[in-house]
């Protein structure tokens, strides 16, 4: 059974969109990636490290259809898209930063440090339909530098049009900046598909890859333009080369990379996209709507926040029980649902270690609740 492959839950665990549950295998998985050098006695402990890397960007390029040398492994998003602003140099007439006011904080707040270069922060307001490429169109004038677009806004999980948004931005010589932390793993995604000059993303959610394994796409037509200025060793072209008075950037997008670089969270994060690999977002993703779909139908009208469609929304339910949201959701905590709150309501997120008995639990004590 799927969820035997995973760590034992206390109760129904619904907070993918959060933290995945880990694979068993993450803890012996993620200590030999790390420790095996020194087991074995091994004095090339940097090859080893740098092995597991290269793994690490070989399982994102395979999952989302991208050579592995667009790839730089990054701790957090928020870090990456500091290091994007960073690289990049405004234009006087050309110097707005876009993004919708429902978008994530972290990276706004990431976002917002850029107004020391000449950047200004502009926000497309919440009430607005992101899916109505006329809103894209107002909002993309001629002084916007970089739109930043979410593949899944978490707080109503609303899936936007990536294609349609980037290509909008590439025709106005706009650079595109996408957001793909709750999609990858449950979305399929092929970056092919899409004209977006950079892609972030984190495995703690989707992917059950744990905190600390982020990472960083950059289009090679970009790296030519990007000289990021938070740069270490690693950032170097050939980082042993220890010439002190000859930097050179990295000719593939480890040049974001920077100074000695984290790698027992990449060991664990890498076993997690084979595992999703394997197994198949597809898969996921039909079990998923199979488990939203049946606490969508014992939901009463107006109770369901996220879309109704599947082609809209994305492997996450909002709910809000209106005048008993306080007394359902207390009585779902009580009895072991695990699930988190926004402003627009509760987040449930079933996964493939999700069982139909388990989502049956679920629905059973809403209606008991009521």
């Amino acid at each position: 059974m799927m969820e035997d492959k995973f760590v034992d839950q206390q109760g129904v665990y619904l907070l993918s969109h959060s933290v995945g549950l880990p694979l068993k295998t993450a803890r012996s998985v993620g200590d030999a990636g790390f420790w095996e050098p020194w087991l074995a006695g091994n004095e090339s402990i940097w090859s080893h490290w740098l092995a597991e890397i290269e793994r690490f960007r070989g399982q994102l390029g395979t999952l989302l259809n991208s050579d592995a040398s667009h790839f730089c492994p990054q701790t957090t998003i928020s870090s990456a898209v500091n290091k994007i602003i960073f690289s990049l140099t405004p234009s006087t007439h050309k110097n707005v930063i876009l993004m919708s006011e429902e978008d994530f904080p972290s990276v706004a707040y990431a976002l917002q440090q850029s107004h020391g270069l000449g950047y200004q922060m502009r926000y497309i307001p919440a009430g607005l339909n992101l899916n109505d490429l006329a809103v894209w169109d107002e909002y993309l004038s001629d002084d916007v530098a970089l739109v930043l677009v979410t593949q899944v806004q978490s707080n109503n999980g609303v899936q936007l049009p990536i294609g349609a948004v980037t290509a909008m931005a590439a025709e106005r010589s706009i650079r595109s900046l996408v957001d793909i932390a709750q999609a990858i793993g449950i979305l399929p995604i092929d970056i092919q598909q899409w004209s977006a000059d950079f892609i972030v993303g984190s495995c703690v959610k989707w992917l059950s890859g744990g905190p600390g394994a982020a990472f960083l796409w950059v289009n090679p037509d970009m790296l030519e333009l990007c000289q990021p200025q938070n740069v270490g060793w690693f950032s170097h072209e050939d980082p042993f080369e220890f010439d002190i008075h000859n930097f050179r950037y990295a000719k593939d997008a480890l040049r974001f990379w920077g100074g000695t670089p984290s790698v027992y969270p990449f060991c664990i994060a890498s076993a997690s996209l084979e595992f999703v690999g394997n197994l198949g977002v597809d898969k996921i993703r039909q079990h998923n709507l199979k488990l939203c779909d049946k606490i969508i139908g014992s939901l009463e009208k107006d109770e369901l926040i996220s879309p109704v469609e599947s082609n809209s929304r994305s492997g996450t339910l909002i709910i809000h029980f209106g005048a008993k949201h306080d007394q359902i959701t207390e009585k779902l905590r009580s009895q072991g649902v695990h699930f988190d709150s926004r402003s627009k309501g509760i987040r449930l997120s079933p996964h493939i270690y999700n069982t139909e008995a388990q989502i049956d639990v679920l629905t059973q004590l809403i209606d008991n609740s009521r």
